[in-house]
């Protein structure tokens, strides 16, 4: 089959291939006499979107879950027991996308990108239904022209941008160029006129600039392969639209891109380039120094050659390149695509989540469960508007948060258009709409039903505002220890007490440390040195680190925020050889993140072993125990 062999020419290996043809035989059981508006059948639709897949080079359980999409809809998940747990939770997956778009269908598109990037479970769902959206407009000429020029607004407001922001740029510009054709047709065949009236002009141009530059640069730096590379229409019409540049002042539709073995290989070229030509001005960027948030890397530059052409130059490592080309770079507003620091970091998190997805550490990571945006939600107002929230958090929460006088006067809400009352719980990606009466008035219940301490803090405040008497402080208590947490600290001297550790100073197994008693049965467990401990040294009794485990132990690391950071630690766990039962990552703010972990240790030399590896691992501040 064409397929098969097109795979085995993208570099599957035969173990992939054999799964490919599994896929293929099921698939075409249940779907191959299965219609969709256009004809075809939607056998042969998965067959093309997975061939779209392989292009860009996913891995193979996302081909062969888009092998098998929709195949739920005509029987029980029972007949995929042969494929991985992995390939039917993407195929559901992408069921759920389907969900998502209809509970958020009156979102504005920056919001529903921004959902749909942080709700589902695994973000390469998004790349199936990219690659099905693109063959699905390929074959829109089936529709009328109102529905076709609905349909292409939309691949432009949000799935062209969401294939942007995953880098895969294989689907994205043919999108792009055809929703252009679809909303612009006189645009799109006057750009195409031109760029085909060009075409030997360009191709010329590029070919002279490349012998040109090999010959300034031969013996002084080694280049392992330079190119041209050429804007497609849409690249062309937003110059166009968005700084008024005539077609025929565009000078850098083409561009060469050179590749170079290592780092200094790309300031050597820069270097000689400079030299030899004539630099433009504004147009040396660099993003080796100074990536962008997304991870993406590389020197950019304009000269002007000894022939007179002038030409755009991306100087990178075969790293950058693949990176940039076929890894999962984002390039938020490198391409002009709104969104805040943080947000964009997090999605730099999921990314090199999946990175490590494509390695050896699938199996680990499929253990661990990592939760990227750890005990957060987020959650939209019907204008898009994204509000950040602690897990749990209710409709008043959320009222609160847009603004004390709303949260004041809430009666209730809509959550994805259904009415419901403030004590409603809220998940990650609900659209909310809070409903407010003038004759309300905030209630001394209220504090029981929120989650975030800066709402409880303005329901005392309103409180206070609307009567005389003190506002009822509700705490809520929580367990001294879940049911399966083990603890690391006994104290014989009161064996039946639950020993914590102190937070103000953070002990770590080996080190010395003191219990001092409190009155609810605990035993608060310090660092001999702790500044609050020597306050209280008549209340100390004796506490000590116990020596073995079988319960599972939780930790936190505190570290400066970097790439790979997250990869690092989960490597540095696995090789000292721990089961992982959990691993979340949050970032507190753009320079710093958090990481928890939940392990079952052997015993307490083993903790100290992994606690010192922790220490070595770049940028890591600090470690503590739960």
């Amino acid at each position: 089959m064409k397929f098969i062999q097109f795979a085995e020419e993208k570099g599957y290996s035969q173990h992939d291939l054999t799964k490919f043809r599994e896929a293929l035989d099921f698939s075409r059981e249940y779907l191959e006499n299965r219609k969709r508006l256009s004809g075809n059948s939607i056998f042969d639709h998965n067959v093309k979107v997975a061939g779209i897949l392989a292009d860009s080079k996913v891995s193979p359980e996302v081909v062969i879950a888009a092998l098998l999409n929709g195949i739920l809809n005509f029987c029980k998940e029972d007949s995929l027991k042969d494929f991985d747990s992995e390939i039917l939770n993407l195929v559901k997956g992408v069921e759920e996308i389907k969900k998502l778009k209809s509970k958020n269908n009156k979102l504005e598109a920056e919001a529903l990108r921004k959902i749909l990037l942080t709700t589902l479970k695994d973000v390469r769902v998004i790349f199936i239904k990219l690659a099905s959206k693109l063959e699905n407009v390929r074959s829109i000429g089936i529709f009328s022209d109102k529905d076709k020029k609905r349909i292409a607004k939309e691949v432009l407001e949000v799935y062209a941008p969401l294939a942007n922001s995953l880098g895969l740029e294989r689907i994205k510009n043919p999108l792009e160029d055809i929703s252009l054709q679809i909303l612009y047709p006189q645009k799109y065949e006057e750009i195409m006129n031109f760029l085909q009236g060009s075409r030997e002009q360009r191709e010329t141009i590029v070919n002279d600039a490349i012998k040109i530059i090999q010959k300034e640069v031969e013996g002084k730096v080694e280049i392992t392969a330079i190119k041209g590379r050429f804007k497609h229409a849409y690249s062309i019409f937003k110059k166009f639209v968005d700084r008024k540049i005539p077609l025929n002042e565009q000078y850098d539709l083409s561009g060469i891109r050179i590749i170079v073995p290592e780092v200094k290989d790309c300031y050597t070229l820069l270097g000689l380039l400079h030299e030899n030509f004539q630099p433009l001005d504004g147009r040396l960027k660099d993003y080796i120094a100074n990536p962008k948030t997304n991870f993406y890397r590389s020197l950019h530059t304009g000269v002007k050659l000894s022939n007179g052409k002038i030409v755009e130059i991306q100087i990178r490592t075969p790293e950058m390149d693949e990176f940039a080309e076929e890894g999962f770079a984002a390039h938020w507003r490198y391409k002009g695509i709104r969104s805040d620091h943080l947000f964009e970091k997090k999605i730099g998190w999921l990314k090199s989540i999946l990175d490590m997805q494509k390695g050896e550490n699938k199996d680990f990571l499929e253990v661990a469960k990592v939760d990227v945006f750890g005990d957060k939600i987020y959650c939209y107002t019907p204008k898009g508007d994204v509000k950040e929230l602690p897990k749990g958090a209710s409709l008043l929460d959320f009222a609160f948060l847009i603004h004390e006088e709303v949260g004041s006067k809430a009666v209730g809400g809509r959550v994805n258009g259904k009415f419901v009352p403030l004590r409603h719980k809220l998940y990650l990606g609900d659209v909310i709409e809070v409903i407010t009466n003038k004759n309300q008035r905030p209630r001394r219940d209220w504090i029981k039903i929120v989650r975030s301490a800066r709402v409880k803090q303005k329901i005392r405040k309103s409180l206070r505002n609307y009567e005389s008497l003190p506002a009822f402080h509700y705490r809520e208590l929580k367990p001294v220890m879940e049911e399966e947490q083990g603890l690391l600290v006994e104290s014989k001297d009161f064996p039946k007490a639950v020993c914590m550790l102190a937070k103000c100073c953070h002990a770590l197994p080996g080190e010395n440390i003191v219990g001092i008693t409190t009155k609810r049965r605990i035993v608060s467990v310090h660092k001999e040195d702790c500044r609050h401990a020597l306050k209280e040294e008549s209340r100390w009794v004796h506490a000590s680190w116990r020596e073995y485990f079988n319960q599972r132990i939780e930790f936190n690391v505190r570290a400066e925020e970097r790439r790979g950071l997250l990869a690092d630690l989960l490597n540095t766990i696995a090789t000292a050889g721990f089961e992982v039962k959990g691993a979340k990552a949050k970032l507190i703010d753009l320079q710093s993140a958090q990481c928890s972990f939940v392990i079952i240790p052997k015993d307490l030399q083993n903790l100290r072993e992994l606690v010192g590896r922790i220490k070595k691992v770049k940028s890591v501040q600090g470690i503590y125990f739960e």
